[in-house]
């Protein structure tokens, strides 16, 4: 008779909803059908409003005969039909901050949800995201996507080629390689954020990574890497450096909170400042 497997102590369950935003459909749009799951709903047919994503992550202890935390038609629910018929209320009122949503959508889905709500993260566009974790819920947390493209070799000098080529394969190659890197920085603020507080971050970025690193070849263009070999880990590294201290000039509070970098889709680093 096979064992019965043991639930874990903890587990933390996190459910993705999608959904059109428009003032110009706010009044009949949570009446319309809702068949295609993958997709937003309610969908956008008009040239105007948003595509935008809410994820919402639970914790808790799965029940042993069901092996559910939560059902995701829970949290389905919770965001569809408590959140979002108030969104689009307020919305219809006049602008909403992203901060303000993302803070209605934890509220909406602590109140109809019967486990712990541990996290919300709202997506307004595709490289921006602002995330609000439930112990800590005064400092919420915007993450920001930027790119610069650059080659690196991999090698150690006190090696020889053969060496090298063991250790690092083709990324050792004599002339180099290059990469399309993404560098996602995450920025924690005691209380909301002043207004332009992205288009703060994006000139810090810009200037202190993103015009250092693009198109240069980071063993011989630049000294950030003449005692350390550029690969993803160092390089992410690089990143918490440079933008400790000029994030921290965001807003009173404000800190760097995490920076990671992907060197290719399948292959990043993150690491927490």
């Amino acid at each position: 008779m096979p064992s019965r497997m043991q639930m874990p102590v903890t587990a933390r369950l996190a459910r993705t909803v999608r959904f059109g935003v428009s003032d110009a459909a706010a009044a009949g749009s949570l009446t319309t059908p809702r068949h295609n799951t993958h997709a937003g709903w309610p969908p956008l047919d008009i040239a105007t409003g948003g595509s935008w994503s809410a994820t919402v992550e639970v914790e808790g202890r799965p029940d042993p005969r069901t092996g559910y935390l939560v059902g995701i038609d829970r949290i389905d629910k919770a965001i569809r039909e408590q959140a979002l018929p108030r969104l689009l209320d307020r919305l219809a009122g006049g602008s909403l901050s992203a901060l303000s949503v993302v803070r209605l959508l934890h509220e909406a889905a602590s109140s109809s949800l019967s486990v712990t709500v541990s996290a919300v993260t709202l997506r307004i566009e595709p490289m921006t995201a602002w995330r609000i974790e439930s112990d800590a819920m005064t400092t919420p947390i915007v993450q920001r996507r930027y790119e610069f493209s650059a080659s690196h070799r991999l090698h150690l000098a006190d090696l020889d080629d053969e060496a090298n080529r063991a250790l690092f394969g083709k990324c050792s190659n004599p002339n180099g390689h290059g990469h399309n890197y993404e560098v996602e920085v995450q920025v924690a603020f005691e209380g909301d954020p002043l207004d332009g507080a992205i288009h703060r971050l994006d000139e810090i970025v810009d200037r202190v990574v993103i015009e250092r690193f693009d198109h240069t070849h980071l063993n011989l263009d630049l000294d950030d890497f003449r005692d350390r070999i550029p690969s993803v880990e160092n390089i992410t590294a690089r990143c918490v450096e440079l933008l400790r201290e000029p994030v921290a000039t965001l807003a009173t509070g404000a800190r760097l909170h995490a920076v990671t970098v992907w060197e290719t889709p399948r292959t990043a680093c993150t690491i927490h400042a």
